[in-house]
Order: C-alpha cells, then structure tokens, then sequence
C-alpha cells in the first residue's frame, strides 16, 4: 500500500509526459501522412509504438492488463503464374503497389486506428492533466511554506492511487479492442464527425497545395513550353481523379469521370506518312511520334474537361474554405482555446499565478453575448463549441462536395457522347455474340439431332430390306430408330431451353431464378421484389446472368452459400449476386464474367464487381428498364 502510494505520483508524471509527446507525434503523422513520402502507411504504423506503451505500463502500473485491439497485418502479394500480382481486380509487374493498398485498406478498416488517433488527441486532457496532478502538488508544496506545503505534497501522494485507477479506467475506453468496451453511442456519434473534421483540414491543405499544380498547368499553355502540356495535363487529372474518388467516398456522392477517350494509335497512309485531320487544314507528319504528340495536344485542347480541371484547382483554395471555416473554427479554438488550454492552465496555476480564462476574451470579442458567462466556464463553452463544429463538419463537407461536382462532373454533352461511344462498342458485341450463338445453333443441331436423324433415315433404309427376310432383325432397327428419334427430340428441348428457358415464358423472372436456385449445389437466398415483368429478352439476359454466376460461385469460388437480390428501382433493374467463396475473381481470367458483361452490354447495362482474395464476391448488375404488367412480387426464401 505504501509503495503503491510513493510510486503513483512517478507513474503519472511519466504518463502525463507521454501524452504531451502524443500530441506532437499526431501532428508529425499528419504532416508526414501528406507529403507523399514516405507512403502514409508507414506513419500510421509507426504511430502505434506510443498507444502500445502506454497499454503496457498502465497494465502494469494499474494491475489491469489492456489487450492489444490490432487486426493482424495483410499477407504479402504473391505472385501469380505469369508474374504478375494481383490486388482485387487490379495487375501489377511488382508487388509493391499491391502491398501498399493492402497495408492501407488493412490500416483504415481497423477501428482500431481511429480509435488510437482520438486517444491521442484526447489523452493530454482526459489522461495527461488528471496524471501530471499528483506530480504537480507535490512539486508546488515543496516550494510554498509550512504547512500549506506539507498539505500540498500529503494531497499529492493521495491523489496518486486515484489518479492511477482513472488511469485504469480510461486508458481502455478507446484502446482496448472493440469488442471489449463496445461500440456506444457517443462513439457511433463521434467517429465520423471526427473524421469529417480531419478531412475538412486536410482538404484545405492539399488544395492550397493545388495552386502549384494549377500554376505549372497554365505555364504549360505558353507556347514555349507547349509540349508540356499533355504530360501536366494527365498529372492534373490524376489529382482531380483522385478528388472524385475521395468525395465518393466519404459523402456518397458519386461524380463520374469526364474526360474524352484518347485518340487511337496513328496508322500509317499508303506512302509511309501520317495524316492528322483538322477543320481547315490537313497536316502531315513523317514518324508516328510526332502525330502522337499532335493528337495528344489536340485531345488535351478540345477535351472541356481538362478546363474545368485548371478552373477547378484555381478555385478549390476558395472551394474548400468558405464550408470549412466555421466548423474548423469552432473545433479548433474551442477544443485547443477553451477546453485543452483551460485545462492544462490550471496545472501550470500551481506554479505561476496568472489569469488562466485570457482564451475566453477572443470568443467573447466575436460573440459579445457570451460575456455574461462566468471565466471559469470556458471548458464548458469549448465542449459545446467543439460539439457543435463536429456536428456541422459532416455538412460542410457534403456543401463542398455538391460545389466541386458542379464542375468536375461531366456535362450532358460529355455523358451523351460517352453513351454514344458504348453503345457503339455494345453493338458491335452484341452483333459478334449474335453470330457466335447462331453458330452454336448450328453446330448444335448438325452434331446433335441431325446426327440422330440421319441414322434413324439409314436404320429405316435397313428395315425396307429387312422386313421380308429378317422381321426380328427388322423389328429391332425400328426400336433403334424410335430411340433415335427420342434422342433427337430430348436435343432439340435442351437447345430450345438454351434459347429461352420455358419456365421463363410462363412462369417469369421471379420464379425462374428461384428454379435456379433449387437446381444450384449451393444454399441459395433468393430475395425478389419486382411490381412487374421487364421485356423478354432482357428476362432472358438476367436469367442466363445469374445462372452463369451462380456457376462461378459453385465451381471457381468453391462457395458453400449465394445470396441473390433482384429489385427495381428508378427505372433500374438492379441484380446482385453474392457468395462467400475465395473471392480473386477477375473478368479477364475467363470465369464467364466477361460473358456476363458483353451480355448486359447488349442492354446498356453495366456490371460492378467486389471480390478480394479471400472472399466474399458481390456482383452487381444494371440494367436501365421500364417493367409492365403491375403486380406484386415481393418474397425472400432459401433455395
């Protein structure tokens, strides 16, 4: 007991240092995390030596040991068969790039990562004063006389065991794993406010940084350094890209990507030269590099996106800071003004006398309403005010990201061309699919039911002969014949099922798909709600669809369960497909999904794939349809 006495105070003060140098190690994470080298996995990682020790000593110190809450890490890449190596659906020629994404979605996915940066940024208030305060008494009475100095020091040494079971208590609030403390309401309240915040600050710096880009963009436009400009041109777009990828994902707004398709690759004409096509003019070109530069600067000048691109990084400084003031502000100076400095001023009021309420006059500056609260509120004031930039952060962020889309977005002209441009290929696919599947038919029949009824004809041409001599002999050729006959009419249904499934015709899509669901070796839920039927033979193409995937999922997958939901909504008729098999599947490995894909091409449909090594594979399919026919059709059953 004694011991655990003289001891707390020194177990507080090594604590209460530690939390000081988190808070400088989160903002060398942060500014290292941003500079692009070394990738930002690494701080991340190496961030978590800090919440380790700290796990470690109040384990000790406490007597209550905190578990270690990290996902494990990724296995590394390996490479396939070719040598490539493969992340998801992407191929890469080295195994860095791929062990970068898998580090990095391995690191954003664990809870465990927010929750050490909030601990962080936290603990100097919540864990650092509550430890530095016993150190503190008894440093403050050794210098104050007798006997408030002996009082000051005799508080300091009782204070320490209460200070080490608050140690105890809130070390593991947000360090110790998930499961243990549970995910509560205030966390589920505050975790993506806060990270709205840290994306809000982290916006405004890369769009400041921005400028640069968009300054080396219109130096690019002099004719001097002309030739630059395809190669700023695409740098510029893989930022802006990279924008659109980030809105999308943390606001749920979707911009799509509106840039024209690069020109083809330069053919040579009939004397060996290159031709490049312009309104007035037609120019020659002797190689085909300098036509493909040509081309390039041509695309790169007639393409409106890569202008909105260059007025886009020119205004995004503005963009960004005008949502992002007032919830950064009120986060800011009333966690860091009011509440962090209130607190932490109050310790150093042991030593130095001074008025530790001066952050409150700014406030009261800008807000003279506020002078009527007593000082000593302030912490009280910066909780409210940090509450209140944390629940405007989210909204802000999804202001800029509705401002940014205006511009980013592409307009009609580019979705109308680009429509243009797939529906093209799509017809092309459709009409190559076409004829490979009259081909099918064709083949089919020569080999199948022609065959049956060439031998029945040469059966029946013995029997002519036979039957006077041989009635026995006879008899059994035209059991033989009549056998044949039966073959060739099974063919001729199973060709005719190929073509269009007559369970479809009678009975719709919705009672189709549970067929296939029954037929399937796997555990199949079917879940189904469609106020109508859609036109035959797109039916056809989602029927023949999910069957091709529910193939995949049985035979490459080895998946042991399938989930398939059907549902119509805003003129979209929307199929997924799941399952919990080993995932890694890839359309250009031949599994069939690239047949799927040319399939629903044929109806402007598009097909999104998820399927990361290890499972599980989610495949979506969407087809813009009207339905006809009105009726209700919703159900869920397993198959």
């Amino acid at each position: 007991m004694v011991r655990r006495v003289l001891t707390a105070p020194l177990y507080g003060l090594a604590l209460g240092v530690l939390s000081l140098v988190g808070l400088v190690q989160l903002v060398v994470v942060f500014v290292v995390g941003h500079a692009g080298m070394p990738p930002p996995t690494v701080p991340i990682r190496w961030a978590r030596w800090l919440p380790n020790l700290c796990r470690r000593l109040v384990g000790r110190w406490s007597g209550t040991p905190v578990p270690v809450p990290y996902r494990p890490p990724p296995p590394k890449p390996e490479p396939d068969a070719d040598g490539w190596y493969r992340d998801e659906d992407q191929l890469y020629s080295t195994p860095w790039i791929a062990l970068f994404k898998r580090q990095w979605d391995w690191l954003m996915q664990d809870p465990a990562t927010l929750r050490d940066h909030g601990w962080t940024l936290l603990n100097p208030v919540v864990g650092g004063v509550p430890a530095l305060l016993p150190a503190g008494l008894i440093a403050a009475g050794a210098w104050r006389p007798l006997p408030f100095g002996v009082l000051l020091v005799a508080a300091g040494f009782a204070l320490g065991p209460a200070v080490m079971r608050w140690q105890a208590w809130w070390t593991p609030v947000l360090l110790a794993p998930t499961g243990r403390t549970g995910r509560t309401r205030a966390w589920a309240w505050t975790a993506p406010r806060v990270m709205a915040v840290v994306r809000l600050a982290s916006t405004v710096g890369t769009a400041v940084a921005g400028l640069g880009l968009a300054a080396l963009h219109v130096l690019a436009i002099v004719p001097t350094f002309l030739l630059w400009w395809p190669e700023v041109t695409l740098v510029s777009r893989r930022v802006v890209q990279r924008r659109r990828d980030e809105l999308a994902r943390w606001t749920g707004l979707d911009v799509p990507e509106p840039y024209l398709p690069e020109p083809e690759p330069p053919t040579p004409e009939a004397d060996g030269t290159y031709r490049l096509r312009r309104p007035l003019v037609t120019v020659l070109y002797r190689s085909a590099e300098e036509l493909r530069q040509a081309q390039r600067r041509q695309w790169t000048v007639r393409d409106p996106a890569a202008w909105r691109d260059l007025v886009w990084l020119l205004v995004n400084p503005l963009l960004v800071v005008v949502p992002a003031a007032v919830p950064l502000a009120l986060v800011g100076y009333g966690f860091v003004g009011l509440l962090w400095v209130a607190a932490w001023a109050q310790l150093v009021r042991l030593f130095v006398p001074y008025d530790s309420w001066f952050a409150w006059t700014a406030l009261t500056d800008l807000v003279p309403a506020l002078g009527v609260v007593p000082g000593p509120l302030s912490p009280l004031v910066g909780l409210v005010a940090t509450a209140a930039g944390l629940a405007l952060a989210p909204l802000a962020l999804l202001a800029y990201a509705w401002v940014s889309r205006l511009l980013l977005a592409p307009t009609k002209a580019a979705v109308l061309a680009r429509r243009v441009d797939r529906l093209t290929e799509t017809r092309a696919d459709a009409s190559d699919a076409q004829a490979a599947e009259l081909r099918r038919i064709e083949r089919d029949l020569h080999d199948g039911a022609q065959a049956h009824w060439v031998a029945m004809g040469m059966r029946l041409g013995v029997v002519e002969q036979l039957i006077d001599r041989d009635p026995e002999a006879a008899k059994n050729l035209v059991v033989q014949a009549q056998q044949s006959s039966v073959n060739a009419l099974q063919e001729l249904r199973e060709l005719i099922r190929g073509i269009h499934p007559p369970v479809l015709a009678e009975r719709g899509l919705p009672d189709a798909i549970r067929a296939l669901a029954m037929d399937s070796p796997l555990d199949v839920e079917v879940r189904i709600d469609l106020p109508g039927r859609a036109e035959a033979p797109i039916e056809v193409g989602v029927y023949f669809s999910v069957q091709e995937l529910l193939t995949n999922a049985a035979k490459h997958a080895e998946a042991v369960t399938a989930e398939i939901d059907i549902a119509h909504r805003d003129g979209v008729l929307r199929v997924e497909v799941a399952d919990d098999g080993r995932g890694g599947a890839d359309p250009r490995n031949g599994t069939g999904l690239r047949g799927v894909q040319r399939r629903i091409a044929t109806f402007d449909g598009t097909l999104s794939l998820r399927s990361p090594q290890g499972g599980p594979t989610s495949v979506i399919l969407e087809i813009p349809c009207a339905l006809s026919l009105p009726r209700t059709s919703t159900s869920s059953e397993t198959g």
